[in-house]
């Protein structure tokens, strides 16, 4: 058996992890979010690849709300990642097939390993080791999948039907099967069936020959893509032409129509957090089944998933619930119907509700805000700005604004004249002023801003400079 190539792993970042709402949303999607404690599923799954050495520095394909929360976490993580974002997400065709061709402009014969950016795999020498069957699997100019071993029936995962031996390592795909219900989830592992982990290995300019043959299409509008790419504050932004591929799954348009598919059996934990459920089984558990994080307390709860953001949540006699508290957003919920909240953000986007998609914390390339209070002619802000950033240089039309330091040190501008100021320390900005607010200094900057004014929506904003190109 020879040694296997270096891999390159290529981290899908697109998605809403609308199951996982309301810590996961269209604009702080489930890989960025703190699920499980701790580090986000994207930072986990760069540190899995940092942890082998077969491993090359991985490329993240991001959509452009995502971009500068991926770089953000992969700088905290200490992992080098290359970001490809993409001007609006077209499915997993798109963002592959960006990826094979951007490497195999490089070096066709490259091997890279599609991943997504939120799943759960601990043992990460078991990982290494199967992608490693993978990588000598495609080396023939196979997509070599890589199917888990299914540790009990689900209902939540798709599955793959291994056939034929395929050589020495591997064996062709001869069905997949989306998400059966629970008989015939049991009945497919009893067949041998494997979970489907949305990983898939193979030689950059194969695998991308392979997609030009079934899906022509993608590839004409993705090199068109790259062709037009610029750099964009050190990220790969993809062309226009981009939006011209069509928005499909890599799944239903390549590996289900290709004979090139081959399937390598994978057995180690894993879990693509997919659901509230599924949380709460990963999740340590007191004697009685509860799984709690934050500020919690349980009485006569069993079986159940506890949440608390912020303010104290509270249990008693109750049972295979879902209690996610949220600082703009509750969620209760059967455990049992986790996979049923992806139609509840459907309902609440119909009606336009805006925390569907929104989260009460919005994230900016220079940190982050939120509204803690609101009402007729106000509005109250918690901003923090991290070390070194700076916000645009802007002025508002309709609202005036006063910043009141509450840790760190603040630059601001104010119509052209530069103050300092420190903890407990604030500075009144009239509308029209022209402005902005820079950290200076080490530690994360927090200021409380009041705003006053007719209108105090985001788009009364008019920039004037910006270190992030938005003006």
């Amino acid at each position: 058996m020879t040694d296997a190539p270096q891999v390159t792993p290529v981290i899908l970042c697109g998605g809403a992890g609308a199951r996982l709402w309301p810590v996961s949303r269209r604009d702080f999607a489930k890989q960025h979010a703190p699920i499980l404690g701790g580090a986000s599923p994207f930072q986990r799954t760069l540190r899995r690849f940092a942890a082998a050495p077969m491993f090359a520095a991985p490329i993240a394909i991001v959509g452009a709300e995502g971009r500068f929360m991926a770089a953000e976490q992969a700088a905290q993580t200490g992992v080098a990642v290359e970001i490809v974002v993409e001007p609006e997400g077209r499915d997993t065709l798109a963002a592959i097939t960006a990826a094979a061709a951007l490497i195999a402009r490089r070096d066709p014969a490259a091997t890279l390993l599609i991943a997504p950016s939120d799943h759960l795999i601990p043992d990460e020498a078991a990982f290494a080791a199967v992608v490693a069957a993978a990588a000598r699997a495609a080396a023939n100019g196979d997509l070599a999948l890589i199917g888990v071993v299914a540790a009990a029936p689900s209902t939540g995962f798709g599955y793959i039907r291994p056939g034929a031996s395929a050589g020495p390592v591997g064996r062709r795909v001869a069905a997949f099967e989306e998400k059966p219900g629970a008989a015939r989830a049991a009945a497919l592992i009893a067949e041998g069936c494997l979970w489907n982990a949305g990983l898939v290995c193979m030689r950059a300019g194969e695998g991308l020959a392979e997609i030009r043959r079934q899906a022509p299409e993608a590839v004409a509008a993705v090199e068109a893509a790259l062709d037009a790419a610029t750099d964009d504050l050190g990220a790969l932004r993809l062309g226009d032409a981009f939006l011209a591929a069509p928005r499909i799954s890599f799944d239903h348009a390549v590996l289900e129509k290709t004979d090139r598919a081959v399937v390598v059996a994978g057995d180690f934990a894993w879990s693509d957090i997919g659901d509230w459920r599924e949380v709460w089984a990963q999740s340590e558990k007191d004697a009685q089944g509860v799984a709690a994080e934050g500020p919690v307390v349980a009485l006569d709860a069993h079986d159940c998933y506890l949440r608390a953001d912020r303010r104290l949540v509270c249990a008693l006699g109750v049972e295979g619930l879902a209690v996610i508290d949220t600082p703009d957003a509750l969620l209760v919920a059967p455990l049992a119907r986790a996979q049923e909240v992806r139609g509840l953000v459907a309902a609440m986007t119909a009606q336009g509700r805006p925390e569907a998609a929104q989260s009460a914390r919005t994230h900016r390339p220079w940190g982050w805000y939120e509204t803690i209070d609101r009402g007729e002619r106000f509005r109250v802000k918690r901003l923090q700005v991290a070390p070194g950033k700076q916000l645009s240089l802007q002025r508002h039309h309709h609202r005036a604004e006063h910043w009141v330091v509450v840790r760190g040190t603040a630059e601001v501008t104010r119509d052209g004249a530069i103050s300092l100021l420190h903890e407990n320390e604030s500075v009144y900005l009239s509308s029209g002023c022209v402005h902005r607010l820079a950290n200076p200094g080490r530690i994360a900057l927090e200021i409380i801003e009041v705003q006053t004014g007719a209108y105090l929506e985001e788009d009364d904003i008019v920039r004037l400079a910006d270190d992030f190109g938005r003006a």
